[in-house]
C-alpha cells in the first residue's frame, strides 16, 4: 500500500521521528549501509527553507540508531562544494554528535549504468546503500522539486557543466520536447537509485524559487516508502495539483498514487 505519513509539529527531528515510527518501513537487512541523501544545493543556512534541515537528517538518525546501523549522510552539491553545503548548513554537528559520516558524492565513487532511456554514472554508495531521500517542499522550474528529483544529487559531475543540468540541457536551451527527455532521464535514475524512504522537509513551503522563493510555515514532515505518493502528497501542499514529470512516472509505474495518508501529531 502506498502510504504517507503526515506528522506535524514544531519539533522537527521529533517529528520525523514520529513519521517513522508511525510508517514502520522494512528496516535495512543485517550488515546493510544506509545513505541519507538531502537537498543542499548551495550553500545557505539551516533555516533558508531551501535546503533540508538538519534537524530532520538528525530524526531520521534517531530512528534508525547510529550505533546499530552505519550511516552516511551524502550530498553531491550542484553548484558550489559541497563541503561549504554542509558546513553553511550546520551538519558537521550531526557527525560530531552521531556516528555518522559526511561523505561529498561529488567526489565519491560512482558506477555506469544502463537505463531505458540513458546510459549514465551514479555515485557508488546511491546504488549499494539503503537509500533515503530528504528533500524539502519547494517551488522550481520543473514546478517542484521533492524526493525523486532530489536523486539528482547523486549524478556523477560533468566537466564544463557547473551544475548536474546536463541531465536537462535540452530543456534549457528550448528544445520542443527537452521537458520529456530530461523526464525520462530522471525516471530511469529513480528505477536505478531507488529510495527506499522518501521523507519531506516541510517546516516550510518555498514558493516562486527552488532557493530564493517565499516562504509558508507549515510544520510538517512527510514520510512514505512509495517516493511518487509521497511527491504527489508533497506538490498538492504547494497547490499543484497536477505535476508533468509526477503523472508520467505514474505511467511509467516508478509509483502509486497514495493510497492511504495518516496524521499523526508531536
Amino acid at each position: 500500500m502506498s502510504k504517507v505519513i503526515i506528522a506535524e509539529g514544531n519539533d522537527i527531528a521529533k517529528r520525523t521521528y514520529l513519521a517513522l515510527k508511525e510508517l514502520n518501513p522494512a528496516m535495512p537487512k543485517e550488515g546493510e549501509k544506509i545513505l541519507i541523501k538531502p537537498n543542499l544545493v548551495e550553500p545557505m543556512s539551516n533555516e533558508s527553507g531551501a535546503i533540508t534541515r538538519k534537524e530532520t537528517v538528525e530524526g531520521i538518525i534517531q530512528f534508525f540508531g547510529d550505533k546499530k546501523y552505519e550511516i552516511v549522510i551524502g550530498e553531491g552539491a550542484g553548484i558550489q562544494n559541497t563541503k561549504k553545503c554542509f558546513e553553511k548548513a550546520g551538519y558537521f554537528e550531526l557527525e560530531q554528535k552521531y556516528r555518522v559520516k559526511l561523505v561529498d558524492l561529488n567526489i565519491s565513487d560512482f558506477v555506469a549504468v544502463k537505463g531505458n532511456y540513458w546510459n549514465f554514472e551514479i555515485s557508488k554508495f546511491a546504488k549499494e546503500f539503503y537509500l533515503i531521500s530528504a528533500a524539502v517542499l519547494k517551488e522550481h522550474a520543473f514546478e517542484v522539486t521533492l524526493s525523486i528529483k532530489n536523486l539528482m544529487g547523486v549524478l556523477k559531475p560533468k566537466a564544463n557543466y557547473s551544475t548536474k543540468s546536463y541531465m536537462h540541457v535540452e530543456y534549457d536551451e528550448g528544445f520542443q520536447n527537452g521537458r520529456e527527455i530530461w523526464a525520462k532521464r530522471l525516471f530511469d535514475l529513480a528505477r536505478i537509485a531507488k529510495p527506499k524512504i522518501a521523507i519531506i522537509d516541510a517546516t516550510t513551503a518555498m514558493y516562486g524559487s527552488h532557493l530564493f522563493g517565499k516562504l509558508k510555515t507549515l510544520n510538517l514532515t512527510l514520510a512514505s516508502e512509495d517516493a511518487l505518493a509521497c511527491d504527489l502528497v508533497g506538490a498538492k501542499l504547494l497547490g499543484h495539483e497536477k505535476v508533468f514529470y509526477l503523472e508520467q512516472a505514474l505511467k511509467e509505474g516508478l509509483g502509486k498514487k497514495p493510497e492511504k495518508i495518516v496524521k499523526v501529531y508531536t
